[in-house]
């Protein structure tokens, strides 16, 4: 199985430190794949014209292919608190989801990475809104999943940390993409968001996922929280979450979602990349 890091490379913080050596260096390091976070809407491929903006795309392309990294999935936009409560708003965010699709073809990549629309923030849960809150999802996603069509992306719907709202858990995210029933409709499973649920069982997650996982964001956690760990600085069984991997036949990137900590001098963030390498060999053995 390959194995990929979030790689953050449009910010000057992580693996970004290194400029236009970053794809090298994660080569270096030893991943074969990075995914892409465009989540940020103010960033220049949302805001600058078109052309300006495949540029600057097209270039990480060339900066990543020449250093050997395959780019396996991209981030789409998402921005906290969320701002998805009236029509305005969510026009505005399909807009910046359809530049953001568009980023991903043209970077050559398969898998985009989303969250489901929150129009009532994160406290709808078990209130006569988690109802709505579905029904808009439901035609959003409709209507994004043409987009992703035209461009031969498959969006990846990831389940969240957020308790209390209503599109949270693996069998929430499922039920979408289900009824969906799209084959450009698939799901990114995060072990940390899984583990934010009390009592929640990676291995029976993986599972109940498997038919429709694509991708993966991987970090460990603690109870209601999305500490975006190194995994064993959590609370996930990692023996049963490759468990599950192997038992759904998973065929994509271990991508792990952290990186060493950013202020970390050069030498011990190489050093501590290093260990998240032999952490996922560890792993996978």
């Amino acid at each position: 199985m390959k194995i990929g890091i979030y790689a953050s490379t449009f910010h000057k913080a992580g693996y970004g430190r290194y400029g236009e050596k970053a794809y090298e260096k994660i080569r270096e390091l030893g991943f074969d794949t990075s995914d892409l976070d465009i989540c940020e809407t103010d960033l220049e491929i949302y805001t600058l014209p078109q052309a300006e903006s495949d540029k600057i795309i097209l270039r990480e392309k060339e900066l990543a292919e020449k250093a050997g990294i395959e780019i396996n999935q991209v981030h789409g936009p998402w921005r906290y608190p969320p701002r998805d409560a009236t029509e305005e708003d969510r026009a505005e965010r399909f807009e910046k989801m359809c530049i953001s699709i568009r980023a991903t073809a043209l970077i050559g990549c398969k898998y985009w990475v989303i969250h489901p629309l929150m129009p009532f923030g994160v406290t709808d849960r078990d209130t006569p809104n988690a109802a709505i809150t579905r029904q808009i999802n439901l035609e959003f996603f409709r209507e994004l999943v043409k987009v992703a069509k035209k461009y031969g992306v498959i969006i990846c719907l990831e389940n969240m940390p957020m308790l209390d709202f209503s599109i949270s858990k693996p069998a929430e995210i499922v039920s979408i993409v289900e009824e969906i029933n799209d084959e450009n409709l698939q799901i990114c499973l995060d072990t940390g968001h899984v583990t934010a649920f009390r009592g929640s069982n990676i291995y029976e997650e993986v599972q109940r996922v498997g038919k429709w996982l694509r991708v993966l964001h991987v970090h460990d956690n603690v109870s209601a929280k999305d500490l975006h760990a190194v995994p064993f600085f959590g609370a996930i069984d990692w023996k049963a979450f490759a468990k599950g991997l192997r038992d759904v036949d998973f065929k994509g990137s271990f991508s792990i979602e952290t990186t060493p900590p950013i202020n970390l001098p050069d030498n011990l963030f190489e050093d501590a990349s290093k260990l998240l390498v032999n952490i996922i060999h560890h792993i996978l053995a």
